[in-house]
């Protein structure tokens, strides 16, 4: 099960970990990248919880796709697809700018990994 589709899916599951990685470890950096700059310890605890939950999202993507678990996979993309829609909080904040073109790349990838994953599923089912 090493199509396209699933290297394209890891690559991105690794780079979700990373991040939420960087996130946890690294919250006021994380923040001012993520468009929402923090200037506390005290005010990072949420960016730290964020960091935590894609660092898992996206360990759990690699479970899935290690495992060969396409089912979970397909919905686990198709689902965090509406997550980079939420940059309407930060356009509400901070205004227009290179974040917002940042969540629609993401948004963008995201979309094209769940066809891709959803294309594969189908292809599965499919008899020779």
């Amino acid at each position: 099960m090493r199509s396209p589709a699933i290297w394209l899916v890891t690559l991105v599951a690794a780079v979700i970990v990373v991040l939420g990685v960087r996130a946890f470890l690294d919250p006021l950096a994380a923040s001012a990248s993520f468009g929402l700059p923090m200037h506390t310890e005290t005010e990072t605890t949420f960016v730290r919880i964020y960091g935590a939950r894609n660092a898992l999202l996206g360990a759990l993507a690699l479970a899935f796709a290690f495992g060969g678990m396409l089912r979970p996979l397909t919905l686990l993309f198709t689902f965090a697809t509406a997550l980079p829609l939420l940059a309407i909080v930060i356009t509400s904040r901070i205004g227009v700018g290179h974040e917002l073109i940042r969540h629609a790349a993401i948004l963008l990838v995201l979309v094209a990994a769940s066809a891709a994953l959803w294309r594969s599923s189908a292809a599965r089912r499919q008899p020779d």
